[in-house]
């Protein structure tokens, strides 16, 4: 199977793992040595703002506001900064391009640019990751667990968190209804 990151796994219904049910997942990474992303549309757990308080950081100027996300069910007190690649800080350190028009970086003095109003636009945090062992991911979705699609920095950035899941099987051009099992007037 070739590369699928840059790109987007929409969960298939019922997953049967609360850590990914009706969850969409940029996948940054994906090779022999196995698959990495973030969850885009978990729950909120805090607002940048509280993010930068939490890490000792005062916002000097106007609040940056948007929201941090669970991102996956790994390392969960790692936050991830993602945002639109036309944001990109330029010649700042450790950022790296996902791909189809999406930034990420871990970094801490992004964080801190974020604070002196000097950071990026369009930020979302995403505390951990999702992470996949080599040949895990593909059994998945052989097995039907995922659809994997390309990546949308709209999917990302424009759609609220609530709709990310039905509108990236709009974009597969389905419905999650065609992957039940259950037939239609059995009981």
């Amino acid at each position: 199977m070739s590369s699928l990151a840059p790109g987007l796994l929409v969960a298939a219904p019922p997953l049967g793992d609360p850590n990914f049910d009706r969850s969409v997942v940029l996948l940054a990474a994906h090779g022999p040595e196995g698959a990495f992303g973030w969850v885009i549309n978990g729950r909120e757990v805090m607002t940048l703002e509280e993010l930068l308080s939490r890490a000792d950081l005062t916002p000097s100027g106007v609040a940056p506001s948007g929201p941090v996300r669970i991102g996956g069910p790994v390392s969960q007190e790692q936050v991830w900064l993602v945002y639109p690649t036309e944001n990109r800080i330029v010649g700042f350190p450790e950022q790296f391009d996902v791909g189809s028009g999406v930034t990420a970086s871990p970094s801490r003095k992004l964080l801190e640019a974020i604070a002196l109003g000097q950071g990026p636009k369009g930020v979302m945090g995403l505390a951990g990751y999702a992470g996949w062992a080599p040949s895990q991911l593909e059994n998945e979705i052989r097995l039907g667990s995922w659809l994997p699609t390309d990546a949308d920095p709209a999917l990302l950035f424009e759609v609220p968190r609530e709709e990310i899941w039905r509108a990236a099987y709009e974009r597969l051009g389905t419905t999650p209804i065609a992957f039940t099992t259950r037939t239609v007037g059995s009981a």
